[in-house]
Order: structure tokens, then C-alpha cells, then sequence
């Protein structure tokens, strides 16, 4: 066995839906962060990429739950919240919401995706698979600075910050949980 098939046999185990997470929550992260904000007309930009991030990420996400063969976390998370995010980007783009709600939206949107993290905790400690501890505080890290964005502790020169931070914290969770909730493919494959 040489090292391309060990390779290979863990790309296969991944947690494809936690992949499309990580990098739809990175992507949209790094645009929140270089994106300049001054007037009405960047927030209704902003606005725009807050749903085809909802589009993207969960239809990544749903298409990747049915792919992966590392097994549901929870029995059928991936899928609804894939759903939820699908049918959230779409509405929104369909019905675009106040531009003055951007930041609560965004804010849930970090906290939607801490209690996503909170059920790959519970479904890391449920598989003894790496340390849900550190998930946990994961998703607490990014709660608190949703809480602080949701509040304005940062002021208006901050938001886009603590947005960009809440889904980077999300996005590297969900690195976390596709290392730990990865499985090995077996050995008959691999012949």
C-alpha cells in the first residue's frame, strides 16, 4: 500500500458536508472582511452575498451529506441544515430583508452555525472521535462574538469585523469536525 491509496482511503471517509461548511464559511468570511461598507449600496451588496451564501453553502452541503460515507451526524443534521440554509438563501434573495437587519441576520447566521458545531460536539463525544471539548468551545467562541455583533459592542466600524470573525471561528470548527468525524475507508476497497 503506498502513500497515494492512505491518501486516498481519507478523502474518501471525509465529512464532505463539513467540508463544504468550512469552506463556504471562509469564502464568505474573507468577502465580509475586504468588502468596504459606506453606504446603502454596499449593504445591499453585502445583502446579496449573504444569500448566495445560504444558496451555495447549502446546496453543498445537502448534496455532500448524501456523498460522504462518514456517516450523519446525529442521524440527518447535514441534511436539514443544508435545507435550512438552501431555502433561507433562496427566500432572501427572492424577498430581500431591510438593509438595517444585516447585522441581526448575520449575527444569527454565526449563531445558527455555533449550534451546528454544538451538534458535532455532541456527535464527536457520541463516536469517542477527537476532543469535543474544544468543539464546544469553539462554538462558544463564536456565540459570544455574535452576541458582541448583535449588541454593537464594536460600533459600526467593527461589524463587518466580528462578522467575519464569528464565521471564520465557525469555519475552523468545522475543520475540526471534518478531521474528527472523518472514518477510514476498509481495507477490501483499498485492494
Amino acid at each position: 500500500m503506498t502513500d497515494f491509496d492512505l491518501l486516498f482511503s481519507r478523502l474518501r471517509g471525509l465529512a464532505w458536508s463539513h467540508v463544504a461548511m468550512a469552506g463556504a464559511c471562509f469564502v464568505f468570511a474573507t468577502a465580509l472582511f475586504v468588502s468596504p461598507a459606506w453606504g446603502y449600496a454596499d449593504f445591499a451588496r453585502l445583502q446579496q452575498l449573504l444569500s448566495w451564501f445560504g444558496i451555495v453553502a447549502g446546496s453543498l452541503s445537502l448534496v455532500a451529506a448524501f456523498a460522504m460515507r462518514a456517516g450523519w451526524t446525529l442521524r440527518g443534521v447535514e441534511p436539514a441544515v443544508g435545507l435550512v440554509l438552501l431555502l433561507g438563501g433562496l427566500w432572501t434573495l427572492n424577498f430581500p430583508f431591510s438593509v438595517d437587519t444585516f447585522v441581526p441576520v448575520v449575527s444569527f447566521l454565526g449563531m445558527f452555525l455555533a449550534f451546528y458545531l454544538l451538534a458535532t460536539a455532541f456527535e464527536m463525544y457520541r463516536r469517542s472521535a477527537g476532543r469535543p471539548g474544544m468543539q464546544v468551545a469553539v462554538a462558544a467562541g463564536a456565540i459570544l462574538v455574535s452576541f458582541a455583533n448583535l449588541f454593537g459592542l464594536m460600533g459600526v466600524s467593527g461589524m463587518l469585523a466580528l462578522s467575519a470573525l464569528e464565521l471564520y471561528l465557525a469555519g475552523w470548527g468545522f475543520v475540526y469536525a471534518c478531521i474528527s468525524l472523518s472514518v477510514d475507508a476498509p481495507r477490501a476497497e483499498l485492494a
